[in-house]
């Protein structure tokens, strides 16, 4: 995770230094979709993967104030996720995680078009795992929910009036997955690049 950190601390500092040059970004709607990778420890519990890089995506849709703040919600594809056997490479398992996110938003225009966007708020995951071989016992098909923090932070620039392309990088933390009656959680993350438009 010391990737995610040093991004965290990065995009944080930037975000301190731009809001001393902000202005309101006047309020309004705006419709999403986003495309990107998604990192992820979801079968570290099988001891088979350390960390595995999928493709993601989400759509969103958002109201932002006349004073910087609005509110965003997003249904997030954080990846699928296939679990191979150390030695073999015989594939045993896979792994598909969704979400639904409700979070505040920040947004603040750095100049010549280019604003600062950050976003806070929860998760409603759902983890869905399929044994692929030897399966019984504890190895058996589950469907896992729950809830987890976000925490996302980005840059956009606007192209023409009424759109815009953003690249965020989102962590989702403490995503609830379950093997059988063995349950545990692991994090995401996800860096994607996006279409949004205004109105």
């Amino acid at each position: 995770m010391k990737r995610t950190a040093i991004l965290i601390a990065a995009l944080a500092g930037l975000f301190l230094t731009v809001l001393a040059h902000a202005q309101a970004p006047g309020q309004g709607g705006y419709l999403g979709i986003g495309y990107g990778s998604v990192w992820s420890k979801g079968g570290s519990l099988l001891g088979m993967i350390n960390e595995d890089t999928v493709a993601g995506g989400r759509v969103f849709a958002g109201y932002m104030t006349d004073d910087y703040w609005g509110m965003e919600l997003g249904l997030h594809s954080l990846g699928k996720y296939e679990v191979f056997e150390i030695g073999t490479g015989l594939k045993t398992d896979e792994f598909k995680t969704t979400a639904v996110s409700v979070a505040g938003v920040l947004s603040t225009p750095v100049g010549a078009g280019f604003y600062f966007n950050g976003r806070i708020g929860l998760a409603f995951t759902n983890v869905e795992y399929d044994c692929l071989q030897l399966c019984g016992g504890t190895f058996v098909d589950t469907k896992k929910r729950g809830t987890s923090g976000m925490l996302g932070i980005g840059m956009g620039v606007r192209l023409a009036p009424g759109l815009s392309v953003r690249i965020d990088f989102d962590h989702f933390g403490s995503v609830h997955h379950a093997i059988g009656t063995t349950e545990y959680k692991d994090s995401y993350d996800i860096f994607s690049a996006n279409l949004l438009l205004q109105f």
